[in-house]
C-alpha cells in the first residue's frame, strides 16, 4: 500500500509552513497599498479554458495539464495558470459592472503541471499573482513592472535583472514571423523546435536547449508599428527616469499566448545562474476572445512562492520571526496540571503565547521542553502554590524568580515583556 505523497509535490511544516505563511503576509500587504482586491477562483476548471486563453501549442496544454472527467465525463483539469480562471470570472460574475475599472486584482492558490520535478519547480506549486483589467495605459504598465520589482526588493534581494520584449500583432506580427521562420529553418534545433517551428515559431525562442543559437534572431521589437513603437519607448523613458534598470531580451516571449503587447521578467543572478522568479506582460485581447461585446485590456504578472522563498535561502534572509513562547506551565502536582487548563485560558485570552506539558512527565524533562521551545518565563505550579493562590515565574533570560499572586499574572507578564 503506496501512502507516500505524489512526486512533485511536498509537505509544508514548521519552519517551511512559517516562512510561506511570512511571505504571503508581506506580499499580502504591499500589493493591497497598490489598492489591489484579492480574487480565489475554483482550484480546478474546463479544460476548454485553458486551451481557449494559453494556446493550443503551448507546452502548457500539450504536455503539462492534470486532466480529470466528473461523472458526466466531462473534462476538467486542475488549474496550471490563474490569469484564465480570473478572466472567467470577471466575464462570468460581471466584475467590470460591479467594481472601480480598472479592476485590480491579487490573488495566491495551488497550480498544477505534469513536468518533472527538480530544484525549484514542483508540480503542485504555489503562486502569488496580479492582474489590472480594463485600462490600457504604458503608465499602468509602469506600475505593475514597478510593483513586481518593489516586491523583490522589499524581500531584501538585491542582484535581480529585469528584462522587457514588446510583441507585436496584426499584419507587423505575420511580417515578423515570417523573417523569424526563416531565420529558425536555417539553425540545427532540437526535436521540439522543429514541429514548433511549423505550428508556432515564437514557441522556439522559449527552447531552454536551443536558447543560445537565436542571439541573432530578429528582433521583434523591430517590427512594432508607429503607436506601438512610442508607447514601448515612453515605458522604457519612465523606467530610466524612476531609477529601475532593465534589458532589452528579443528573445524573451513567455510561455502562454495571449500575451500581445510589452513582457517582462525578473530574474536572479544566483551563483552565474539566471533564474526567472516574476513573469508577466500586456494580454489587451483575451477578455475579448471569450466575449467578444467586450474590449478590456488587461496586464499582469504571476511569481512561484516555492522558487521564491528557496532564493531568499541561497540569499540568507529569513522572514518568518524567530519562534518562541511568553510562557510555559511548569506542573509539579496533578491538582496543578488542573489548574494548568485554566491558566492557559486566561493567558491565551490576554494574547500570550502558552503552554504546558500534557506527557506527565517531570519537572527537569518540562524545563528541557521550555528551553527547547524558547520560552520567556516558566510559570511553575505545585500544591503549596495552590494553597497560597500564588505562582512562581522565572525568567529564563535573566533567571530571576518571583511569587506572584493568581490575580496579577496577566499584569506582571505584560510589564515584563514590555
Amino acid at each position: 500500500m503506496n501512502i507516500q505523497k505524489p512526486r512533485g509535490t511536498e509537505d509544508l511544516y514548521y519552519e517551511k509552513a512559517s516562512e510561506l505563511s511570512a511571505l504571503e503576509l508581506i506580499l499580502r500587504n504591499i500589493v493591497m497599498q497598490y489598492n489591489y482586491y484579492e480574487i480565489r477562483t475554483p482550484i480546478f476548471e474546463a479544460k476548454d479554458l485553458f486551451i481557449r486563453a494559453v494556446g493550443n501549442e503551448t507546452d502548457i496544454v500539450t504536455k503539462e495539464m492534470f486532466e480529470l472527467l466528473d461523472k458526466k465525463e466531462r473534462q476538467f483539469v486542475l488549474r496550471p495558470e490563474a490569469t484564465a480562471p480570473v478572466i472567467r470570472s470577471v466575464i462570468e460574475d460581471k466584475l467590470y459592472g460591479k467594481y472601480e475599472l480598472p479592476l485590480k486584482l491579487f490573488y495566491f492558490g495551488s497550480m498544477f503541471r505534469y513536468e518533472r520535478p527538480q530544484h525549484g519547480r514542483l508540480r503542485q506549486f504555489n503562486q502569488f499573482g496580479v492582474e489590472v483589467i480594463g485600462a490600457k495605459n504604458y503608465l499602468l504598465d509602469v506600475e505593475v513592472i514597478l510593483l513586481g520589482y518593489n516586491l523583490l526588493k522589499a524581500l531584501g534581494l538585491s542582484n535581480i535583472t529585469l528584462k522587457l520584449n514588446y510583441l507585436t500583432t496584426g499584419s507587423n506580427r505575420t511580417k515578423y514571423i515570417e523573417v523569424l521562420t526563416a531565420f529558425l529553418k536555417g539553425q540545427n534545433l532540437c526535436s521540439d523546435c522543429i514541429i514548433r517551428v511549423e505550428k508556432n515559431p515564437l514557441r522556439v525562442l522559449d527552447c531552454k536547449i536551443d536558447n543560445q543559437k537565436f542571439d541573432q534572431a530578429p528582433k521583434i521589437y523591430d517590427y512594432l508599428p508607429e503607436n506601438s513603437q512610442n508607447e514601448f519607448n515612453n515605458l522604457q523613458k519612465t523606467l530610466t527616469k524612476l531609477g529601475i534598470p532593465f534589458v532589452l531580451d528579443h528573445k524573451l516571449v513567455r510561455g502562454l499566448d495571449y500575451y500581445t503587447a510589452v513582457i517582462f521578467e525578473i530574474i536572479v543572478n544566483n551563483q552565474d545562474q539566471e533564474l526567472t522568479l516574476l513573469g508577466g506582460g500586456r494580454y489587451d485581447q483575451l477578455v475579448n476572445s471569450f466575449e467578444p461585446s467586450l474590449d478590456y485590456p488587461a496586464v499582469g504578472f504571476a511569481l512561484g512562492l516555492e522558487r521564491l522563498l528557496l532564493t531568499l535561502a541561497a540569499s540568507k534572509i529569513s522572514l518568518a520571526d524567530e519562534p518562541y513562547l511568553d510562557a510555559y506551565l511548569v506542573c509539579l502536582s496533578e491538582h496543578a496540571r488542573a489548574f494548568a487548563t485554566s491558566l492557559l485560558l486566561l493567558l491565551r485570552g490576554s494574547g500570550f503565547r502558552a503552554d504546558c506539558d500534557y506527557l506527565l512527565r517531570g519537572v527537569k524533562a518540562q524545563f528541557k521542553s521550555l528551553e527547547r521551545l524558547k520560552t520567556k518565563n516558566a510559570i511553575i505550579i505545585g500544591d503549596e502554590e495552590l494553597k497560597k493562590n500564588v505562582v512562581k515565574i522565572k525568567n529564563q533570560i535573566t533567571g530571576k524568580e518571583q511569587e506572584v499572586k493568581f490575580e496579577k499574572i496577566i499584569a506582571f507578564l505584560s510589564k515584563e515583556n514590555r
